[in-house]
C-alpha cells in the first residue's frame, strides 16, 4: 500500500472522529441516603455519551413533587485530539412517603439495541417528619423558634440570625438565599430534628452559582460550633455538579462537613455562620461578592430514661474480645487482648473499661478508631489494646466494665460482655507493696570542722575560669568557620537552584504552542521563581506588595492578553516569548 493511500486513510479517520460514537454511562445520586417520613430531598440522573433513549428509575415508596431537565454538548480539539461530550440530567425533588430503607434504581440507556444499566442507590427513610418542613421545602434550624425570630430583620446581627433553612438540596430557595440569588451557601444537618442528646449529625455546606461564572474562592470565616466534639471533613477541590431549583439552573459543590457529637452540657448544638468570598471576572476586571450561611442551632432532647440509665450513650454497640482465654507462662508473660466495639452512634463516649485485678497488671490501653458517616449514621469501629501481665500464679478472668446505650429502634440496651479466662502459670516477680524491711542505719553530720585543721582550695581543674576559656576559643573559632562555610555552600545551592528552574520554564516559554498557554507559563513562573502571585489580583494590591517593577510585568500580560481575546489565531509569539524570558531573567527582573 503506498504512503500516499495511507496518509488518505489516516487524514479521513481524523476528520470522522468525532462523530464515531463515544462511551456511554449512567449514573444515579442524591443529596442525603438518610431522609424522614414526609421530608424532601434532591435525586440526580446523569447521561453522558450518545443514545437512543433514557429509562428513568421506578420511584414506587417515592412522591415526585418536581423533576426538571439540563443538556449540555461539546465538541473541543486538544493536542491535536478530539473530545466530544454529551451529557443530560435530570433532577428530581422526592419526597419520602413512609419509614422503611428502599432501593432506588437502576436506570438505563437504550444504545443500538443494547442496555447500559445504572448504579442502584439506597435510602433510609426514618422518624416521623414534620410535614411544614417537607411541604415547604425547608426545615426548622431554631427549633422553637416562634414567628418574629422567622421573620428578623437585616439589622440584626448576622453571628446570631437563625432562620429556616433549606433541608435538602433541591429546596426551593430560602428568603436568606433569595437575597444572593446567584451565590449563596445552603446549609444541610442530617438528621434534620427529633435529635436526641448524644446523636451523632453531620452539618454540610454547599456552595452553589450560577454556572461556569466564579473563577476563585476565598474563605473569610468557618463556623464555630459549641456544646459539642466536632470531627471535619473538608473537600480537597470544588467537584461542581449541576441540577434546577425553580426552573433556574445552578452549579453546586459541597464544600465542608462537620461531623457533630453533643457533649450534654446543654440542650441544643449552635453554630455561627460560615463566610466566603467569591471571585468572578478575568484578570483585570476582577469582581469580589462576599456571601454567608446561615447560622445553626439544633434543638437536643433527652434520652427516655437517662435518669436510669446515668452513664448510658447513644448508639447501638456490639462489643467483642479477640480471645476468650490467656495463658501467661515462662514463655509468655506478656499477652495482648484486644477489644472492640462496633456498630453506629456516640463513639467519642464509647469506652472499654477493665474492672481491677489483683492477680493481673494491665497496661494502659492502645486505642484505635475508624469511623466516618454512612447512610447508616456515624459507624465504624474501635478498638481497645491492653498488655496483661502476670502477678500471682492460678486461675483468674478479666471483666468488662457494664455501660449502657440507647437506639432509636431497639431502646435502652446493656452489651454481652463475656469474662476472659486467665491461666497464670509463671510470674515474673512480686511487684505489690510487701518488699522486705531494710535495717535503717543513722548518720552523724559534723556541723563544724574543729579549729587546729588546715584548708585547703581542692576545687577542679576545669572550674578554673582560665582553663574553660582555653577550652572556649579554638571551639568557637571551628564553630565560626564551619558557620561560614554552611553560608557559602547555600548560596552556591540556591544559585544552582535558581539557574535549574530558570533553564525549566526557559524551555516551557519557548515551547509554548500558543498565546493563552504562554500566559499561563507565564503566571507559574512568577509565582516559581519569586513568588509573586497575579492570578486573582488587583493593580493596586500588586503595586503595594511590589513596587513599581509590576508595570512591565502588567503591561506585558495586557499585550498576552489582547492577542487571545482578539480571536487571532496562528499568531506570531515568538518575540512574546523574548519578552517573557528577559522579563524572568534574576538580572533582568532585580532592575
Amino acid at each position: 500500500m503506498s504512503n500516499f493511500i495511507i496518509k488518505k486513510l489516516v487524514f479521513t479517520a481524523l476528520i470522522l472522529l468525532p462523530f464515531f460514537a463515544f462511551s456511554q454511562s449512567i449514573t444515579l445520586s442524591t443529596d442525603s441516603e438518610i431522609v424522614q417520613t414526609d421530608a424532601l430531598f434532591g435525586f440526580v440522573l446523569t447521561a453522558e455519551g450518545s443514545f437512543d433513549s433514557i429509562e428513568e428509575p421506578d420511584f414506587a415508596n417515592f412522591t415526585v413533587e418536581n423533576r426538571s431537565q439540563s443538556q449540555s454538548n461539546s465538541i473541543s480539539i486538544i493536542n491535536g485530539k478530539f473530545e466530544k461530550k454529551s451529557s443530560i440530567t435530570y433532577s428530581y425533588a422526592l419526597r419520602a412517603e413512609k419509614a422503611g430503607v428502599f432501593e432506588i434504581g437502576p436506570a438505563a440507556l437504550k444504545v443500538k439495541g443494547k442496555t447500559i444499566k445504572s448504579n442502584k442507590v439506597t435510602i433510609t427513610v426514618t422518624g416521623q417528619g414534620g410535614g411544614s418542613a417537607g411541604g415547604s421545602g425547608n426545615g426548622n434550624v431554631s427549633g422553637n423558634a416562634n414567628a418574629d425570630q422567622n421573620t428578623q430583620t437585616d439589622e440584626q446581627n448576622n453571628e446570631n440570625y437563625y432562620e429556616k433553612r433549606a433541608s435538602s438540596l433541591m429546596s426551593p430557595l430560602s428568603e436568606w438565599e433569595k437575597k444572593t440569588p446567584d451565590y449563596f451557601i445552603r446549609t444541610i444537618v442530617n438528621p434534620a430534628n427529633d435529635l436526641y442528646v448524644g446523636e451523632p449529625l453531620s452539618v454540610s455546606y454547599y456552595l452553589f452559582v450560577k454556572p461556569n461564572s466564579i473563577s476563585d474562592v476565598n474563605f473569610y470565616k468557618l463556623p464555630v460550633f459549641e456544646n459539642c466534639w466536632k470531627d471535619e471533613k473538608a473537600e480537597t477541590r470544588l467537584n461542581f455538579k449541576r441540577l434546577s431549583i425553580d426552573g433556574k439552573v445552578y452549579d453546586y459543590a459541597p464544600i465542608k462537613t462537620y461531623i457533630l457529637i453533643p457533649d450534654g452540657t446543654t440542650d441544643f448544638i449552635e453554630g455561627t455562620q460560615m463566610i466566603m468570598d467569591v471571585i468572578t471576572g478575568s484578570f483585570f476586571s476582577t469582581r469580589k461578592a462576599t456571601i454567608s450561611s446561615v447560622g445553626v442551632k439544633v434543638p437536643l432532647k433527652p434520652m427516655p430514661g437517662k435518669e436510669e440509665h446515668k452513664n448510658g450513650i447513644f448508639g447501638d454497640f456490639q462489643v467483642s474480645a479477640d480471645k476468650e482465654s490467656l495463658t501467661l507462662d515462662k514463655d509468655n508473660m506478656l499477652e495482648t487482648l484486644t477489644f472492640s466495639i462496633r456498630g453506629c452512634g456516640n463513639f467519642q463516649d464509647a469506652e472499654i473499661a477493665l474492672e481491677s485485678n489483683p492477680n493481673l497488671k494491665i497496661f494502659s490501653p492502645e486505642i484505635t478508631s475508624s469511623v466516618s458517616v454512612t447512610p447508616k449514621g456515624y459507624c465504624g469501629t474501635k478498638t481497645y489494646k491492653f498488655m496483661v501481665k502476670g502477678l500471682k500464679k492460678g486461675w483468674t478472668s478479666i471483666k468488662v466494665k457494664a455501660f449502657d446505650f440507647f437506639s432509636r429502634d431497639n431502646g435502652w440496651r446493656t452489651p454481652d460482655l463475656a469474662e476472659v479466662k486467665v491461666d497464670v502459670r509463671e510470674t515474673s516477680g512480686v511487684e505489690d507493696n510487701s518488699a522486705e524491711e531494710k535495717e535503717a542505719v543513722s548518720f552523724e553530720l559534723l556541723k563544724e570542722l574543729p579549729a587546729n585543721v588546715k584548708k585547703y582550695e581542692i576545687s577542679p581543674l576545669t572550674e578554673k575560669t582560665w582553663f574553660r576559656l582555653a577550652i572556649l576559643i579554638p571551639f568557637a573559632i571551628v564553630l565560626a568557620a564551619f558557620i561560614i562555610r554552611i553560608k557559602v555552600k547555600m548560596r552556591s545551592y540556591r544559585a544552582l537552584s535558581t539557574g535549574a528552574k530558570m533553564n525549566k520554564w526557559k524551555n516551557k516559554i519557548v515551547n509554548a504552542k500558543n498565546s493563552t498557554e504562554l500566559l499561563n507559563d507565564f503566571y507559574d513562573a512568577l509565582e516559581d521563581l519569586y513568588g509573586i502571585k497575579i492570578k486573582g489580583e488587583r493593580i493596586n494590591s500588586l503595586k503595594q506588595k511590589y513596587g513599581e517593577k509590576t508595570d512591565r510585568i502588567t503591561d506585558f500580560i495586557r499585550t498576552i492578553e489582547e492577542i487571545s481575546y482578539s480571536g487571532i489565531t496562528g499568531a506570531d509569539i515568538s518575540s512574546l516569548k523574548e519578552d517573557a524570558i528577559k522579563l524572568l531573567d534574576p538580572r533582568g527582573f532585580a532592575k
